[in-house]
């Protein structure tokens, strides 16, 4: 199969690069697998028969090519393992981690310390799909169509999953906004 030439691949994958390989490590996978799977990706792009332009929205195409992927080696490496007896709910979920990050400028160390310790807990109060959902749509900005594309929900789901979500974040000390602010 030839390659399609596409003069601008080396600037779509630097603009990408750093999102993608964020996304892969917040859905639990290691740094290998993670780089790995978006160099399929690029050279997937690279081989395709039809144009990037025909793609529409690019961003969105990666995300949720990147994300197909990732739980496709999820699924086949719970084929070799044993597994521990899972709910209905958590089938096919993958599970996604969100690490919280301060500007040191903003607060002094021990304050910074204890809010840190606050969103962590909260956080934890999350499943793993409310982690992933704040993640799409407050640090990348995707729609309620896009997300529900990428999680492969319906939009209807992915709306009731983020009101539950925030909800749920409105109910602890901390407001909602300070804890997306400590998130981006």
């Amino acid at each position: 199969m030839p390659l399609v030439q596409l003069p601008n691949i080396s600037s779509i994958y630097k603009e990408h690069l750093d999102a993608l390989y964020a996304y892969a490590l917040h859905l639990g996978f290691d740094e290998q697998t993670a780089m790995d799977v978006i160099h399929d990706l690029f050279y997937k792009l690279c081989t395709r028969q039809t144009s990037i332009d025909d793609l529409g929205n690019l961003r969105f195409y990666l995300f949720r090519s990147l994300r197909n992927r990732l739980m496709d080696i999820r699924r086949s490496q719970r084929e070799f393992a044993i597994l521990e007896v899972e709910d209905q709910e958590t089938i096919g979920e993958l599970p996604f981690h969100l690490e919280v990050t301060v500007e040191e400028e903003m607060i002094m160390e021990e304050e910074k310390e204890e809010i840190r310790k606050k969103i962590e807990k909260v956080l934890s109060g999350l499943t793993h799909r409310q982690r992933e959902i704040i993640y799409l749509r407050y640090i990348h900005e995707y729609s309620y169509e896009e997300i529900a594309a990428i999680m492969q929900i319906s939009v209807e789901s992915s709306r009731n999953l983020l009101s539950r979500t925030v909800t749920r974040l409105k109910d602890s000390s901390l407001t909602v906004w300070t804890i997306l602010l400590f998130l981006r």
